[in-house]
């Protein structure tokens, strides 16, 4: 077969979306060698990142008058022509977009998550429409959609009416540099880390509820700090605010420059791994803390308990003092940890990227 992709978050987004992207045509191309893969981008700039790209991987960039057209407007209205133009067996959008234009063979799309429809208020009037606007013809055009948890399937039928029987589960896995060998680089002196300490990895924003984690610790052993990595957001002032107005500062630090290498470092150096958030397309710090190893409590609401399965604790969000209990069990219950690493490597094969290869792969065949 030959696949299109649109690949323009793999060569320019250099996280969440832009991770995806990298780690499923890598994986694809990897396992399935007989077929070729047409990676479509406005523009392309070698980067140290687009390691992905294999020898049956061929990056396909505007030709002729179109290269002077805005990235865009090349994507939404052009791109198709190019793509009808090569003999693309399957077209792929990654990132919950199609081209406007017609294409002529059949179509499938990854939905990610619909937060700026269940979350409005995170989200300035004009881009909630303009996203909606693109899921909703995506979905309405695609003939299979591609959903990384049972969560995002279900708010897509909701918020966007989309067909049940086009929709297909396929979870995402995380960055193989999870699954490898910690090296051996004291990132407690390179970062000034507490002696033991709790770690949360995510945007420090409301959604987030990292508030409710650092209103825990004083239910949570003195000795016990808390490590915060994340983007700024007006959310992280208010936690500021807090924690130094009940004299918490000595025991929580906030980073926001963190290196991606260094994530698997951080979470072996962690006691525990506690994700309160009351919302997530899938949770992806969740799978990459239990990749490492590090014991997960995490909210018992949206897909996190699909990542997590048995292999961590749940709690509700909202309350207090049952993160603070879970977080205890974690740093103090040697048997309640050692029952959940138990689960811990069949859930990781479940989630496993050759998982989620296949999974997809099998989708391109049933059209």
């Amino acid at each position: 077969m030959i696949i299109g992709f649109d690949a323009k978050r793999a060569f320019h987004n250099f996280s969440g979306l832009g991770n995806y992207s990298r780690l499923l045509i890598n994986s694809l191309s990897n396992l399935y060698k007989d077929d070729k893969y047409l990676l479509y981008t406005p523009n392309y700039k070698p980067h140290l990142l687009h390691d992905f790209v294999n020898d049956n991987c061929k990056i396909v960039t505007p030709q002729g008058i179109t290269s002077w057209l805005p990235a865009s407007f090349w994507r939404t209205f052009f791109m198709a022509n190019h793509i009808n133009a090569q003999n693309v067996d399957i077209f792929h959008g990654l990132s919950g977009e199609l081209p406007v234009s017609k294409l002529k063979m059949p179509k499938v799309v990854t939905v990610h998550d619909l937060i700026f429809m269940r979350f409005p208020e995170y989200y300035a009037a004009f881009d909630r429409k303009m996203y909606e606007k693109k899921f909703k013809h995506a979905c309405n055009v695609a003939d299979k959609i591609i959903a990384i948890s049972k969560q995002t399937a279900d708010d897509c039928i909701h918020f966007l009416g989309a067909d049940a029987r086009k929709i297909e589960i396929a979870y995402q896995s995380c960055d193989p540099i999870f699954f490898t060998p910690i090296k051996n680089e004291d990132v407690s002196k390179k970062y000034n880390l507490p002696a033991r300490f709790i770690l949360c990895i995510g945007t420090i924003e409301k959604r987030k509820n990292l508030l409710n984690l650092v209103k825990a610790l004083p239910f949570i052993a003195e000795d016990v700090s808390l490590v915060a990595i994340g983007g700024k957001t007006a959310y992280t002032t208010q936690i500021e605010e807090y924690v130094k107005e009940h004299n918490l500062s000595h025991r929580v630090k906030l980073m926001h420059n963190v290196a991606f290498r260094d994530f698997p470092a951080f979470y072996f150096a962690a006691a525990a791994f506690v994700y309160p958030s009351v919302f997530e397309g899938f949770g992806i710090p969740i799978l990459e803390a239990l990749a490492v190893g590090t014991p997960v409590a995490t909210s018992n609401i949206s897909s996190m308990p699909e990542v997590g399965g048995n292999a961590a604790l749940y709690f509700d969000p909202y309350n207090v003092e049952d993160i603070a209990e879970k977080t205890n069990l974690l740093l103090h219950d040697k048997e309640t940890v050692e029952n959940l690493n138990s689960y811990r490597i069949v859930q990781l094969e479940r989630l496993s990227i050759k998982n989620t290869a296949k999974n997809v792969n099998a989708v391109y065949h049933s059209i």
